[in-house]
């Protein structure tokens, strides 16, 4: 586990000690097929685990430490309404609730316990080129970020970004309409970590008005605009125009330097504005692989709702009730921006243990039947306890339903080694 920096801010809570022992602890549950919950699972390269995800998770540990891409989880929410599951918790490994808070309330501390032990686990499940994205709400985002930064270091901190969930009016809001959550994104190691990127919008696309023999591009001036924070004198030199005059830089500096002009010359495009002079441009390509250029994703994110993501559930799951279900496009969108591993026959591990009803399996399976993607997932849902909501079933179906449904709809075709449409169900169960 990394330790926190020096000098930094730690997170204390009463049984903080106790939590982090749960995760090393030694797991001697077995994991057995279960044969009526599973699509052909002879073929399949996807698994839905059911039972207690801190015990699985000690189990997958076992054999892929260091092999998941992407984590995507959905913690419970630090609410009254999760109090009481969280109390149990306490209870039954011993953790106290209560004592001096170190700095959190004691309402806090069941939460964190809980949290601590499956995210050291996480990280130990994670590639060293792997990303972890985390949905959580303003009431409990400054202690999940302590908690992130003691387990993974806050200098593997990507980023925060903040999803419009929804847009509400007033009512029974006196002071600030809540309309916003978050997704925490760390990395194993961020020096590691590839560039995320994500398609460019139809907006984006349509911008690339000019074409020549390589195909479509915009021009980009190559003199950079805005304020000069920290002079650059090696961006500052003329430019030799097409008629052999010379080209002073029109503001603070050039985007690129002298030895980059030189390599480059031939993305150059010299064009004379309307009073005459020499603007000098560079030709920024559609495909400048071969392929549709990408966009360095942003930290607000606005592309779905809540309601979507109940009208989704609704119509996968019919007659079926559960609160808040996170929309598949969310996830689908956030696995999209992390590239595949280099060795392209290898296949990228996507777990989420805190499933639900399973939009993340459901966020994989378009994915790869829209691009061909070898993604893998690993999904893992809590078993039901008496009286409680058979959530597992719930994720079932809907998987079932998203397989139906892909099976009818033209994609790209499947590696001849990887069957997308097809997954295998575990049940954790002791020896």
């Amino acid at each position: 586990m990394t330790p926190p920096a020096e000098g930094g801010a730690c997170l204390n809570w009463p049984g903080k000690r106790e939590a982090g022992i749960l995760a090393v602890q030694p797991e001697t549950g077995l994991l057995q097929d279960v044969p009526d919950r599973s699509v052909r699972p002879s073929r399949a390269s996807h698994l839905f685990i059911e039972g207690d995800n801190l015990r699985i998770l000690r189990l997958l540990k076992k054999e892929y430490a260091r092999a998941v891409q992407v984590i995507y989880i959905d913690p419970p929410y630090n609410t009254g309404a999760a109090m009481s599951y969280f109390d149990r918790f306490s209870r039954r490994t011993g953790s106290p609730a209560s004592g001096p808070d170190g700095g959190t309330r004691k309402d806090d501390s069941p939460w964190l316990s809980f949290l601590y032990p499956r995210l050291i686990l996480a990280r130990e499940l994670l590639r060293d080129d792997g990303a972890l994205f985390v949905s959580i709400d303003d009431r409990a985002v400054h202690h999940l970020r302590y908690l992130l930064d003691e387990v993974f270091g806050p200098e593997n901190h990507v980023g925060t970004v903040v999803w419009r969930k929804k847009v509400v009016r007033g009512r029974g809001h006196r002071h600030i309409i809540p309309q916003t959550e978050y997704v925490i994104v760390y990395a194993r190691s961020l020096p590691s970590l590839p560039p995320f990127s994500e398609p460019l919008s139809p907006e984006m696309i349509a911008e690339y008005r000019l074409a020549d023999g390589e195909g479509p591009y915009k021009r980009i001036p190559l003199a950079k605009t805005g304020t000069a924070h920290s002079p650059r004198p090696n961006l500052v030199y003329p430019i030799e125009a097409p008629d052999g005059t010379l080209i002073p830089c029109p503001t603070h500096q050039w985007r690129w330097s002298r030895k980059t002009l030189q390599a480059r010359k031939n993305e150059l495009e010299f064009v004379r504005n309307r009073q005459g002079k020499w603007v000098v441009y560079t030709r920024q390509r559609l495909y400048p692989s071969g392929t549709l250029r990408r966009k360095t994703p942003v930290s607000l994110y606005d592309s779905v709702s809540t309601s979507d993501g109940t009208r989704e559930f609704r119509a996968l799951c019919q007659g079926a009730l559960f609160d808040f279900p996170k929309p598949s496009r969310l996830i689908r969108d956030l696995l999209g921006w992390v590239p595949f591993p280099a060795d392209t026959e290898e296949s990228m591990i996507v777990l989420d243990f805190f499933a639900g009803t399973c939009p993340t399996a459901q966020a994989v399976l378009e994915l790869n039947h829209s691009d061909g993607g070898r993604r893998k997932f690993i999904v893992v849902q809590d078993t039901r306890a008496e009286g409680q909501t058979d959530i597992a079933a719930l994720g079932h179906r809907r998987i079932q339903s998203v397989l139906s449904a892909l099976e009818k709809r033209p994609g790209v075709p499947d590696p001849d080694d990887f069957d997308n449409l097809c997954y295998r169900t575990l049940r954790l169960s002791d020896p």
